[in-house]
């Protein structure tokens, strides 16, 4: 039942995104775009929680994102796309919340668990390009590409650990942010000036850095007693029962 939950959310995402680009109402279609780049990513990331890790932030990712859609659903007119993405979008809720998705999920939390901020800044920098396209309803400028195209970059990064999406998320995403800002009107520019400002919080959280930095550093090895080895063990290495390496023939004693 979980892999049919898995899908009911890729598919209420792909008819979301469908119809805010065949009819986008209110907004241009480049801002338009811009929502359902977001759309079609958080779907992406909660069916690969479900199926993959099988794990309760990937059904509450898609509980939010379900709620999202809905509330947008019933916001822009109704279509034949419309009707379409209403239905998916409140059958996937349905799904989502049923108590047959229990059993599927993992009970026990993983040995290593990412901290909650690390959590909420992958999936904040994945509605970057919604807040972009939202943010200027009449179309988006080049500073809203570019901080949606940085957003998903970092997030890319961040989510494999690599230390560049760690700081790519405490300055480069805010800065775009705030130079798209000047691009919008004043209602968006107050958006991304208050998402930038988030996304920084986050971002310097110490809980965010443990997703790039192990709390233990690793060592390039463990010393072991040599009374703890067994003795053919050492043998093989070329050391005798007391650690020390054996003298081969024709070693000069010291």
């Amino acid at each position: 039942m979980g892999f049919i939950v898995a899908a009911s959310v890729l598919v209420a995402g792909i008819a979301t995104s469908v119809r805010l680009l065949v009819s986008p109402d209110a907004l241009a279609d480049g801002s338009a775009a811009l929502v359902a780049i977001s759309v079609m990513v958080a779907s992406a990331v909660s069916v690969v929680g479900l199926v993959m890790v099988r794990a309760r932030w990937a059904r509450r990712l898609g509980l939010g994102l379900m709620a999202g859609q809905l509330a947008l659903a019933l916001t822009l007119e109704f279509s034949i796309a419309g009707w379409v993405a209403l239905g998916a979008t409140a059958t996937c809720l349905m799904l989502l919340l049923g108590p047959w998705l229990d059993g599927f999920l993992r009970r026990l939390p993983a040995a290593d668990p990412l901290p909650p901020a690390s959590m909420m800044l992958a999936i904040a920098l994945v509605f970057v390009p919604a807040g972009a396209g939202v943010s200027a309803p009449a179309g988006p400028r080049a500073m809203h590409w570019v901080a949606a195209g940085a957003a998903l970059l970092v997030a890319w990064g961040y989510a494999r650990a690599v230390s560049a999406g760690l700081w790519g998320a405490r300055l480069a995403v805010p800065a775009a942010l705030v130079a798209a800002a000047v691009q919008s009107p004043p209602g968006g520019a107050v958006v991304l000036v208050v998402l930038g400002g988030a996304l920084a919080v986050l971002a310097w959280l110490p809980g965010s850095a443990q997703a790039v930095r192990p709390l233990i550093p690793s060592a390039p090895g463990v010393a072991v007693p040599p009374e703890l080895v067994p003795p053919e063990l050492l043998a093989k290495a070329g050391y005798d029962e007391r650690g020390r390496p054996r003298k081969k023939p024709g070693d000069v004693p010291n």
